[in-house]
């Protein structure tokens, strides 16, 4: 029987590759065999398929902030780095903090989107959370004022024990405001002193000693006794790659000012280590702003820096080095994110959303802002290797090939 599409590529298979035929139908993939035969047929035997990325922690910024970011060029900036699927925070304005402002904001991107789609809600009222909960695909929970938004002021252990919550992702800033040093933010060695290791370390202790029957994730963790508790406390945990390729010695000025801070190079060679195992969840914590907003002076520029569109590709050509296995690659970047959600994502089995990314790991390029399509048009990661993929595929219809967007807005909300 010959399927409605058939791909001739390579997977990642343990520690090697493997040659294979992709077979899909109706957007699904329907087999994964050796030869296989398609109505269409697209031939892609010296390139890597992988996963579509699945991105778990980004700002679009749309609504309010359109100057940023929006959700069109957003997701664009996420197809062209081989991400399919984002789920967005809800920091925006307004805030997604009730059910209409969760309503007005699907009602505004959904047919904006390049690539698949969440939404988050923010804890905030528990009488809204019942609400929420058969829109959004998770909750956020901030415990320290960051770019757009304050922390939460209800109780967390209030939040966290909302009936309706059970089961369900919240996802957690962790920062102790009390903890932050008094002191003018002048670079990045001063912003990580005051938004020290010490204040994400006890806000984790504290949230992962309440008891709740939410699925806790912890965001953007910069260290390793973090890393370390969230594993105990059997809690799944993000590290972005600017928390691990970046650092605060690096002249990097505003477009290195974040929350929580770049650390020391030796924290983040620790925190690089746990990439190395496998077994985190790599998330971009996209958060744009336009290049006037970080061209002011250090006190008052906005905390936040653009990656949905460089996550994978940095991280690929770190396996390419031998620094990472490209199986990790895979498992962090699209099947553990995908997994926490319940999404028939992020693996290109059988019976799994045909979402394929597909790389010439041959074609390292030195990443260069001007060939990015974030909006904010910046990026720390100038001069960094990359791989940026080929051709990507969404449902199994192509929407990037040949360096060109060629399916736009086929998107979809996944709740």
């Amino acid at each position: 029987m010959a399927h409605e599409l058939v791909i001739k590529t390579r997977i990642v298979h343990g520690s090697t590759f493997r040659n294979v035929s992709i077979g899909i139908d109706n957007g699904k993939i329907s087999a994964v065999k050796p030869n296989l035969r398609g109505e269409k047929e697209f031939h892609f035997e010296d390139y890597l398929a992988l996963p579509g990325g699945v991105d778990i922690h980004t700002h679009m910024r749309e609504p309010g902030f359109e100057k940023k970011e929006d959700f069109f060029t957003g997701t664009r900036s996420a197809a062209f780095g081989g991400t399919t699927t984002i789920l967005d925070m809800p920091n925006t304005e307004p805030a997604v903090t009730t059910v209409r402002a969760l309503e007005e904001k699907l009602d505004l991107v959904a047919d904006k989107a390049n690539v698949d789609f969440g939404l988050f809600g923010q804890l905030s009222d528990v009488d809204e959370i019942e609400k929420m909960t058969k829109l959004a695909i998770g909750f956020k929970l901030f415990m320290a004022d960051t770019t757009a938004t304050v922390a939460t002021t209800s109780p967390p252990e209030i939040l966290l024990n909302s009936g309706h919550l059970a089961g369900r992702v919240v996802t957690v800033h962790a920062e102790d405001p009390e903890l932050f040093a008094r002191e003018e933010c002048t670079d990045l060695h001063r912003h990580n002193l005051i938004r020290n290791m010490r204040a994400e370390t006890e806000a984790v202790k504290k949230i992962l000693s309440i008891e709740s029957p939410v699925k806790l994730n912890l965001a953007h963790l910069t260290t390793t006794d973090s890393v370390d508790m969230a594993r105990k406390g059997k809690a799944t945990f993000e590290i972005t790659p600017h928390h691990v390729l970046l650092d605060e010695s690096m002249d990097l000025g505003t477009n290195g000012k974040v929350n929580p801070p770049l650390r020391k190079r030796a924290i983040a060679d620790r925190l690089f280590d746990v990439l190395k195992t496998g077994r985190a969840i790599i998330a971009s914590d996209h958060a744009p702003h336009a290049a006037d907003e970080k061209s002011l002076d250090f006190t008052i520029a906005p905390s936040g820096i653009p990656g949905v569109e460089t996550r994978v590709p940095l991280m690929l050509a770190l396996a390419q080095k031998g620094m990472l296995k490209h199986s990790a690659v895979q498992d962090m970047c699209s099947q553990l994110p995908a997994g926490l959600f319940g999404l028939k994502k992020g693996r290109i089995e059988l019976g799994y959303d045909a979402d394929i990314a597909f790389y010439d790991l041959d074609n390292m390029i030195k990443i260069d802002a001007a060939n990015l399509h974030s909006k904010c048009g910046w990026t720390p990661f100038g001069g960094f290797d990359a791989i940026f993929p080929a051709g990507v595929m969404l449902r199994g219809n192509m929407i990037i090939r040949g360096g060109e967007l060629v399916l736009e807005r086929t998107g979809k909300n996944l709740r």
